[in-house]
């Protein structure tokens, strides 16, 4: 059995191509999503791979990004 590796997850907040805000975040310095606040609990998350899920919290998108990041690196 793997032992568990510790990440350091950085979140940086700016602006899409359509100046709206986001939360990319990173591993490193890799870029591995980005979450988009769609209304009160409903946040946007879009992978390396341009899947797009629909999560009712923040926390949850960050989870699922980083989920989705340890099981296809």
């Amino acid at each position: 059995m793997s032992k568990a590796k510790e990440i350091n997850v950085d979140i940086n907040d700016t602006k899409n191509s359509q100046g709206q805000p986001i939360s990319e975040l990173l591993v490193g310095k890799k870029v591995i999503g980005n979450i988009r606040q769609l209304e009160d609990k409903k946040f946007e998350v879009v992978n390396l791979d341009k899947d797009v899920f629909h999560v009712k919290s923040f926390d949850e998108g960050v989870t699922t990004l980083i989920r989705h990041f340890n099981l296809h690196h």
